[in-house]
């Protein structure tokens, strides 16, 4: 669930603009439709979604990996889940976070300590908001399923808590919570990882050409205004660095804005531009390996808790934002509600290889299929790493590739007019 600005037309043609929840802008549009509103353009609120997040309660997937953790101890121990939030709501070290805010609240003086400190306390609030909410409403009489409901939690948290309520089993269905939310946070990391080293590339990249374009080519400049005569080559060379300088700032601001439309995938830019990558093997394996082992993964966890095969495809193709693997979700759903076993399902489907699809066949089949799918999980782990390793050292080769052209364009230039003009050599360019 995220937060959208959305500009539409209300009554006899008024122009209204209002925050909306939703997962998708599509999603938003079509709400907007159904009420008979007509929207002009719907964005990504950035600084709510950034600040005040409203998925999961809230709560980054780190801090929900502890919390879980809490729960799972606390209702082992106390036998009721009623009690488990009751005693986490009267942690002490919640109780003193208000005084330690409010002691530094006094000392803030920059905007960046007071956007850290809001930050700092929306957290807390959020722990403290959904404890809140689940001890009330429990008390009330509605299940913890509902309390997470209004709390967005993502759907796989629902059945989970659903299977729970059928079997009493919380605990351990607190402790699975737990995992999945670690491993969501490990996956987030593992992505943000390996774009690390290519971001790295580019930084340095960046900051050299930054330090030639404004220190060594106007160095240069001086140099040769003093001859009488420069070769056009490197005449052209420096004009193209001064042009190249004049309008770097706005080459800057472009970047940026770019950048930031592709983050926070504004006019759905984001999806457009990955599509067009996805046609590129290595960059495809790399994203579908990727996700094909956080698949198998949440597949292992939910098959281990007890829920049928056609409601983990359901929950698998509502919940993908990836068009592809959300098409093949829904041909695997249809045929396993037709009556199809999973091996025959997925090999319809056609989106994984013959002997991936075998090996689901034999677990399914012998009943170890939750250790299998957990193998698969690790197995495309690794293939997705090698094909991340493959594709630095492309990035590295063609990086290394540029700057060998670079100062070989700048030594034939700069560099050697530069010498022959001090040495009062003729120079053939």
């Amino acid at each position: 669930m995220k937060n959208f600005l959305v500009r539409y037309y209300g009554p006899e043609g008024c122009v209204l603009i209002k925050n909306i929840q939703a997962e998708r802008s599509s999603d938003v549009r079509i709400r907007l439709a159904s009420e008979g509103y007509l929207s002009s353009f719907v964005v990504p609120n950035i600084f709510l979604n950034i600040f005040h997040p409203i998925k999961n309660a809230g709560m980054k997937d780190k801090e929900l990996s502890v919390f879980f953790v809490e729960l799972h101890q606390l209702a082992q121990s106390v036998g009721s889940i009623g009690k488990a939030f009751y005693y986490i709501s009267k942690n002490k070290k919640e109780g003193k976070e208000s005084k330690t805010n409010k002691k530094r609240k006094e000392k803030f003086i920059y905007l960046v300590k007071w956007l850290y400190d809001d930050h700092r306390r929306a957290k807390i609030k959020n722990r403290r908001k959904l404890v809140g909410d689940c001890t009330v409403m429990l008390g009330k009489g509605y299940t913890l399923g509902e309390i997470f409901k209004v709390n967005y939690f993502e759907e796989l948290v629902l059945s989970l808590v659903d299977l729970a309520a059928s079997t009493g089993n919380y605990p351990e269905v607190f402790l699975k919570i737990s995992e999945f939310f670690d491993a969501k946070d490990l996956y987030r990391k593992n992505v943000v990882g390996t774009m690390a080293y290519p971001a790295f590339l580019f930084f340095l990249l960046f900051t050299a050409f930054t330090v030639f374009l404004y220190y060594i080519i106007p160095t240069f400049a001086s140099f040769f205004s003093q001859f009488s005569r420069i070769p056009s080559s490197t005449e052209y060379v420096i004009w193209l660095f001064a042009y190249i300088k004049s309008i770097f700032i706005y080459i800057i601001v472009l970047a940026v804005s770019i950048f930031t439309i592709i983050i926070f995938d504004l006019f759905e830019i984001k999806s457009r531009l990955l599509a067009l990558f996805l046609n590129i093997p290595t960059v495809r394996n790399i994203f579908n390996y990727n996700y094909l082992s956080w698949f198998f993964y949440r597949f292992s966890l939910m098959i281990s808790s007890g829920l049928t095969i056609t409601v983990m495809f359901d929950y698998f193709r509502n919940n993908t934002e990836k068009r592809y693997f959300k098409y093949k979700f829904d041909l695997v759903y249809n045929c396993l509600m037709s009556g199809f076993t999973l091996r025959d399902s997925l090999d319809n489907a056609d989106f994984l290889s013959e002997d991936v699809i075998e090996s689901i066949g034999y677990g399914e089949i012998g009943g170890f299929l939750p250790d299998t799918i957990l193998r698969l999980s690790k197995d495309f782990k690794e293939k997705s790493s090698y094909a991340m390793h493959l594709f630095t050292k492309t990035l590295f080769f063609l990086v290394m590739a540029s700057v060998v052209f670079f100062l070989l364009l700048m030594f034939f230039s700069l560099f050697l007019p530069l010498i022959q003009g001090m040495v009062s050599l003729p120079g053939s360019y």
